[in-house]
């Protein structure tokens, strides 16, 4: 228990610290990755035969899911937001089924579906700064 704590206290600081200094783009990357090192270590636990331990990062997981989803600004991002709100109610559903039913699989593929938003969310980091590089090199 005391190992658990220590690992998420300094992962809180150094994320800490990170924040502070960080642009948005790299937070919502931040942010998914903390959640997918949380259920990876959620399937370790359970993997193991620890359900308690495997049920405390679902759950840091699952309250990282409904933060994204109580930050979406749906006005403005209209349809994609629309798309992310679903993919996160669904990813809910899974980590409730993953506790409830104690199965590994649904960890797994929220897992699956977070590496893949977060590459789309790579690639948009990646488009904004190359035509950031793009509009600045113009002016020259």
């Amino acid at each position: 228990m005391d190992t658990n704590y220590s690992e998420v206290k300094n992962t809180d600081f150094t994320t800490s610290r990170q924040v502070n200094s960080t642009d948005p783009m790299k937070i919502i990357l931040m942010v998914y990755e903390g959640a997918i090192k949380f259920l990876k270590k959620a399937v370790e636990y359970a993997e193991q035969g620890d359900i308690r331990n495997k049920n405390i990062y679902t759950n840091k997981a699952a309250d990282i899911i409904v933060e994204l989803n109580n930050s979406l600004n749906m006005k403005a991002g209209r349809e994609i937001a629309e798309n992310l709100r679903n993919m996160y109610v669904l990813m809910g559903r899974l980590l409730i089924e993953a506790i409830t039913k104690e199965s590994v699989w649904p960890l797994n593929e929220v897992i699956k579906i977070l590496s893949e938003l977060k590459e789309g969310w790579e690639y948009v980091e990646e488009t904004v700064n190359k035509n950031a590089e793009a509009s600045s090199g113009m002016g020259n």
